[in-house]
């Protein structure tokens, strides 16, 4: 996201003059039950790309949104293969964040009004430029199977060595 091809290969979809902001969503498998009524879930968070590091990773400086917590409730196991129930569960995680996304999926496409620092209301797209997750997340957004690359071709005996893989 910070290099000058990505920004002009999104900005060249843009109408001439729009304003880009770059969104990063971000999620952590954790379980948390002190937030949730007791539930096992996990939060997903939202943050804008043109911020500093130092002031996206500080809770403190609320600069990241809480999206939504997702559920890793237990599903009923009958009658299901262990396949099965791990289908299920990649299924109920893509249609979540697809329920979760569709509001951006708009304002990506539309723009949306928004007052700027300097008090103007300048139409912005708000475009998703990064996911940030561990490396179990990473497979479960991108579909790999665990013990591969979620980002490449690579085989599994060839992760870890200090040469990149094809």
């Amino acid at each position: 996201m910070w290099t000058g091809k990505w920004w002009h290969a999104i900005q060249k979809n843009l109408p001439t003059g729009a304003t880009l902001a770059p969104v990063i969503i971000a999620s952590d498998k954790t379980h948390l039950t002190q937030f949730t009524g007791g539930k096992s879930a996990y939060p997903v968070y939202l943050t804008i790309g043109n911020l500093p590091k130092a002031i996206r990773r500080k809770p403190s400086s609320q600069a990241c949104v809480l999206l939504a917590y997702l559920s890793v409730d237990k599903i009923g196991k009958a009658g299901l293969s262990q396949t099965q129930l791990k289908t299920r569960n990649y299924q109920l995680f893509h249609e979540s964040m697809k329920v979760i996304l569709e509001p951006l999926k708009k304002a990506e496409k539309e723009g949306i009004l928004m007052t700027s620092g300097d008090g103007l209301v300048r139409r912005v797209y708000p475009v998703l430029a990064a996911y940030v997750a561990d490396y179990p997340e990473q497979c479960l957004v991108t579909c790999s199977k665990y013990g591969t690359c979620p980002q490449c071709q690579c085989p599994a005996e060839a992760l870890g060595q200090p040469t990149p893989g094809i």
